[in-house]
């Protein structure tokens, strides 16, 4: 690692941003044991940087730039030469999804500027298999046709959004299909982009009767942790160096010592590598010695800093939310959460289903969450438009978690 780390170094003196971020004392610092005496990278020194600033190789040697998505204010951007793809194929290869020859790969993610779709497509040329690329977001591939392309084309792997995997399964329930017994063929389930509790992978998994493997990563890093076939996320130690700092960023947590937020170093990155990217997420790491037969860090991500909900002097992760959320012996079909008076207010869309369960589900998440909650049924299509799953609209990326600030009154 100290010798990836030192080539690092190195890369970043041909950064422009980091020629400027750094001092000449820092830019001299070539111990990774010292890596803490270095500046962070923040999201918005990203955004300010542009795409420009943040190249660290000639212009002719990147391959493909992508910029992030979903978030608010100016796109951040990142460059990617050759290796950098494969590498990031490698990552997803050392997945539980286990790609081989004769696998029919359906990938769901959107090919657009955002990254995962185009680093499993990599993944699956190296291990030799065959790619759908029935991307989201757009009208060549509604959900009543990619629901046809799994059946005809017999797709043995599948791969999206969480959410992705949780409308196709309703689409399919539509189309008079059962998940579990008509698509014989499909044997795993890959997906990022979202916040996988565990409650809600196994939820994906109960609906399709396959496993579900989370990828946790970025457009900026590429795939940091991937899940083997034990659930546990993996951190790319070959590829990445991660911190977890405390909150008001001062120290690093302890090693066991519990939650902090995310610093992503990547050491093997040439296109736009980062030194001690912020990257807003909640994680933990902890030693771990799998049956999968690999040591090093697990991963435990919890959901972004800013979607964080302070009540009743309380603070709750998102994972928290989706945790009890998913626990629930009924889902909605869609839902968000808000604060309210010294607790929660959830609004379920509940189409064709009896709203007299609503006080049940909220005594089980008031329950669960120790907070008072109170849960509402939203209005029909105001949160999920069912006509995705029948005609030709385009899929958008949900939105759960809801501050005060971002209600529309």
């Amino acid at each position: 690692m100290s010798v990836k780390f030192t080539a690092l170094m190195e890369r970043l003196e041909q950064s422009p941003f980091y020629r400027q971020h750094l001092s000449a004392e820092e830019r001299e610092i070539r111990d990774i044991s010292r890596i803490g005496e270095l500046p962070l990278t923040t999201k918005d020194h990203l955004r300010e940087a542009g795409p420009w600033n943040l190249l660290a190789v000639p212009p002719e040697a990147v391959c493909q730039y992508f910029e992030t998505f979903g978030t608010t204010g100016l796109p951040a951007s990142a460059w990617y030469t050759v290796r950098d793809l494969e590498a990031g194929g490698r990552q997803i290869g050392d997945s539980g999804l286990r790609l081989r020859p004769g696998d029919r790969l359906l990938n769901r993610f959107p090919y657009a500027l955002s990254l995962p779709a185009h680093l499993v497509q990599q993944a699956a040329r190296q291990a030799g298999a065959c790619v759908l690329p029935a991307s989201s977001r757009n009208t060549m591939t509604p959900y009543p046709r990619v629901i046809e392309l799994l059946r005809k084309l017999m797709v043995t792997v599948m791969t999206g959004l969480p959410r992705e995997m949780e409308i196709l399964a309703e689409t399919a329930r539509l189309h008079g299909l059962g998940c579990r017994e008509d698509f014989p063929h499909l044997r795993a389930i890959g997906v990022a982009g979202e916040l996988l509790a565990e409650s809600r992978r196994k939820k994906i998994e109960e609906l399709w009767g396959v496993p579900v493997y989370n990828l946790y990563g970025s457009t900026e890093t590429a795939n940091i942790a991937a899940m083997c076939e034990h659930g546990v996320l993996h951190v790319a130690e070959e590829d990445f160096f991660v911190e977890v700092l405390q909150e008001d960023l001062s120290a690093a947590v302890e090693p066991g010592g519990g939650k902090g937020l995310a610093v992503i170093t990547t050491l093997t990155h040439e296109g736009s590598p980062l030194l001690r990217y912020l990257n807003g997420d909640v994680i933990s790491l902890e030693e771990v010695s799998c049956p999968c037969g690999r040591s090093g860090r697990r991963l435990t991500h919890y959901g972004r800093q800013p979607d964080r909900l302070e009540v009743a002097g309380r603070i709750l992760e998102p994972a928290d939310i989706h945790d009890a959320v998913y626990s629930l012996p009924d889902l909605p079909d869609a839902w968000k959460v808000t604060p309210a008076q010294d607790g929660l207010r959830f609004t379920f869309e509940w189409p064709d289903k009896d709203a007299g369960v609503l006080p049940r589900l909220a005594a089980i998440l008031a329950e669960k969450l120790q907070l008072p909650v109170v849960v509402e049924p939203g209005e029909p299509g105001a949160l999920f438009d069912r006509r995705l799953l029948l005609e030709r609209q385009v899929s958008t990326k949900p939105l759960y978690i809801v501050k005060p600030a971002e209600v529309v009154l």
